[in-house]
């Protein structure tokens, strides 16, 4: 007999709940959930040039100027999961509950590929042009801060070569004086940086400067420490970056040459939206002899500044 037909309010807080659990990030942004355009746009307006000041002006009316407004936009992307087919015999046969099994796959592989997207979308942003396109831009270079330590030889798992400037704590040291030449506040700043990263930064402290930093861990939120105003989290892939500067797709094969990066941030200059999060079923399907299951989750983000403050990239280096 077939499993029943799982209600959709259940998927949807099930996969928003794995999403928040998975991805700290998610969390770490300004949910711009609630304006979402026909289901499928978000546009941020960003203000124009701030009023001129004059010091003792004259006799006679001062001319007025409208002010220049322009927007932002992104769009929601629609993450859906191949379909997976449960045949009757395997629900008859098997000793474990193969639908539950199935339905865990297919979240935490949206959870882990939404998580991933967000970071690019963040690094990358979409700007409405005349005739109703679009141009697509990436941070940049001037909010690339790179990293300063010895070479140290890169990880041949993602696919570089050769050696890189390892992480050191002093490259959030300039992250923090960059975002406070933003006027960016000093409260909810993150950095999420590569578990490479972020093992080069541990070993760059001193054993006073590590044992401050260990004492604002806080591991069962996901916290490894705090640094230089940041909040830090870890994350096994942040970006990479080619090298003519374009920032690598997830999941695309990276180059000998390539660099990786790790992520700094204010919650507010950074966004989320989320859309519908559906499950598709179909019992008793015929051709399958069995159950088939697939999932749909929209979800978009981008950096919500057009001057990109409170959001940088800290960058592997060349060594000499």
């Amino acid at each position: 007999m077939a499993n029943p037909k799982i209600p959709q309010e259940f998927w949807a807080s099930y996969i928003v709940e794995k999403l928040r659990r998975e991805n700290p990030h998610l969390a770490l942004c300004f949910d711009e959930s609630k304006y979402v355009k026909g289901g499928a746009v978000v546009y941020i307006p960003q203000a124009g040039a701030k009023p001129n000041v004059v010091k003792n002006r004259g006799f006679g009316a001062a001319a007025a100027v409208q002010r220049g407004d322009t927007a932002i936009m992104y769009a929601l992307d629609v993450y859906t999961t191949d379909p997976t087919a449960i045949t009757y015999a395997e629900q008859a046969e098997l000793s474990y509950e193969k639908t539950d099994s199935v339905l865990g796959d297919h979240t935490n592989t949206l959870a882990e590929v939404i998580g991933d997207e967000m970071i690019y979308n963040w690094a990358r942003g979409v700007k409405p042009a005349n005739g109703g396109s679009t141009t697509v831009e990436f941070i940049p270079n001037a909010r690339r801060i790179p990293t300063t330590g010895a070479a140290v030889a890169v990880n041949p798992i993602d696919g570089q070569t050769g050696q890189r400037k390892a992480f050191t704590y002093r490259e959030l040291d300039v992250a923090m004086a960059q975002f406070n030449k933003d006027g960016v506040p000093k409260n909810n700043r993150y950095a999420m940086l590569e578990s490479y990263a972020l093992k080069e930064f541990i070993d760059s402290l001193t054993d006073n400067q590590m044992a401050a930093f260990q004492q604002t861990a806080d591991l069962a939120n996901g916290i490894v420490g705090k640094w230089s105003t940041f909040t830090i989290l870890d994350r096994s892939t942040v970006l990479a970056i080619a090298a003519n500067g374009t920032i690598r797709v997830p999941g695309e094969a990276l180059a000998a040459t390539d660099n990786l990066a790790s992520i700094v941030w204010h919650k507010d200059s950074v966004a989320k939206a989320l859309g519908e999060t559906k499950i598709f079923q179909d019992m008793d399907n015929p051709l399958y002899y069995g159950d088939i299951h697939s999932g749909l989750v929209k979800m978009g983000g981008r950096c919500r500044r057009e001057d990109w403050k409170g959001l940088a990239l800290i960058v592997q280096a060349a060594t000499a």
